[in-house]
């Protein structure tokens, strides 16, 4: 079946006009509501989509799988001038495009997230990878920094940039939404390690260099709290041991912490003699990217948030926390406590009332259908649930704390639309939703 998508969305080609072929579904204007500009836009549009009458969930489905006819990209590296929303605001935004040799746009690629040091800008990012990236045929996107260049600054908006550029290359290039990768150097390492904190779902593994996770409590912008959500990501970390010792210290913690959380494959790779600095060479890139793929519906998934706005990851969601969950607090230890620790003791009892104080779920599925709930500080939460994730009936059950929750879903092209044209992700196609309580 052949769907012709409309890629005002997906690659700034003109639009094919609508046509609904065998599956019926004006794939045109789905096309549309992804290239809306805003969330709020696109949602609306998804909604608008789903009334649309004589389309059932199965043509939207089919629309959603077979999505995209991408334009051929000339090999090499290219820059672009791009007008990216990020937040309230558009930014003007260089973006660095490699594209290797042998890119097929008929096929999905795997695409690395190169994401630059302060000062720099995204313009050569890609030599750093380009022998890996002919290698594996994967696209390089490098964006550079719009706003303030000085330093990572821990920011939503710097955060929000970094999406919106990933945003624009899925719908510019034929990307393998399971093998999509991040990297980034000293400032870009931080952004990483933010990004994978927050949104771990949106990766198949991260390659952090020079730049780390940070401790703080008191402004919110402490991510180290948010560990456990990326578990089951693989982790690559390049770190020269004389760097910054508050940096290198929160890293070994972090690490530490990973390890007792079961991480399967987060490494930490310190050079001795090295500061400010790194060996790429120091991991086989090559074979190490060519068998890390995502699993875009894991058994079991957890989610760490303390801000709602974060609080998704793949099927799960938190709705509502207690009023123990909070973004910034003072921990309270009396001084003499205090001086009795060393740095790194300091370091773990603070992490360690963070943690507290964030919002923890974990949902196990233990067959189609049936799922077991662990919760701290969360009061309400949703599943995203595909049709194969339904019992055989498309009954679901929740066990949490000590209840059973039932619920008997419908297949809804709202709960489809919805997130599909937020993420664009042809792997992950949900038709029903479940709030419990």
């Amino acid at each position: 079946m052949r769907l012709l998508a409309a890629l005002a969305c997906c690659s700034g080609m003109a639009a094919t006009p609508a046509q609904s072929g065998q599956s019926g579904a004006p794939v045109a204007e789905l096309g549309k509501a992804v290239a809306a500009a805003t969330p709020a836009l696109r949602r609306a549009a998804a909604e608008a989509l789903a009334k649309v009458p004589g389309v059932g969930v199965e043509q939207w489905l089919q629309a959603c799988a077979h999505f995209g006819e991408f334009a051929a990209l000339a090999p090499g590296p290219d820059r672009q001038q791009v007008d990216l929303q990020v937040l309230d605001a558009v930014e003007r935004t260089e973006l660095c495009l490699y594209v290797p040799p042998h890119y097929d746009a008929g096929k999905p690629a795997p695409l690395l997230l190169a994401l630059h040091g302060t000062g720099g800008d995204g313009a050569r990012e890609f030599l750093r990878w380009q022998t890996v990236a002919d290698q594996l045929s994967m696209l390089v996107l490098a964006p550079s920094e719009a706003g303030d260049n000085s330093g990572y600054h821990h920011a939503a908006r710097e955060r929000a940039a970094a999406l919106a550029a990933l945003r624009w290359a899925r719908r510019t290039a034929n990307v393998d939404d399971n093998r999509v990768f991040v990297t980034g150097i000293s400032r870009g390492g931080h952004l990483t390690w933010d990004l994978v904190l927050r949104w771990p779902d949106l990766f198949a593994a991260a390659v952090p260099c020079i730049g780390g996770p940070w401790l703080q409590w008191n402004d919110g912008n402490n991510n180290l709290r948010y560990l456990e959500n990326v578990t089951a990501l693989p982790i690559r970390d390049l770190q020269g041991a004389q760097d910054h010792p508050r940096m290198v210290g929160d890293l070994r913690l972090a690490f530490a912490q990973l390890k007792k959380l079961g991480a399967a494959d987060a490494q930490l790779i310190e050079f001795k003699d090295l500061g400010h600095d790194f060996d790429l060479g120091a991991v086989d890139f090559d074979a190490w990217f060519a068998r890390t793929v995502r699993t875009p519906v894991p058994k079991v998934v957890v989610r760490m948030a303390a801000d709602l706005r974060e609080a998704r990851t793949f099927w799960a969601e938190i709705l509502a926390t207690d009023d123990k969950v909070v973004l910034g607090f003072v921990p309270q230890v009396s001084p003499a406590l205090w001086s009795a620790m060393d740095e790194q003791k300091q370091r773990e009892y603070v992490h360690a009332h963070m943690v507290e104080h964030t919002g923890r779920l974990k949902v196990t599925m233990t067959e189609s259908g049936r799922f077991s709930v662990e919760a701290a500080g969360v009061r309400k939460f949703r599943l995203l649930l595909l049709r194969e994730m339904l019992g055989k009936d498309g009954s679901v059950e929740v066990r949490w704390a000590g209840k059973t929750y039932k619920h008997k879903p419908t297949a809804d092209a709202a709960v489809l639309l919805r997130e599909f044209v937020e993420r664009c992700d042809r792997t992950f196609l949900p038709v029903a939703e479940v709030v419990v309580p």
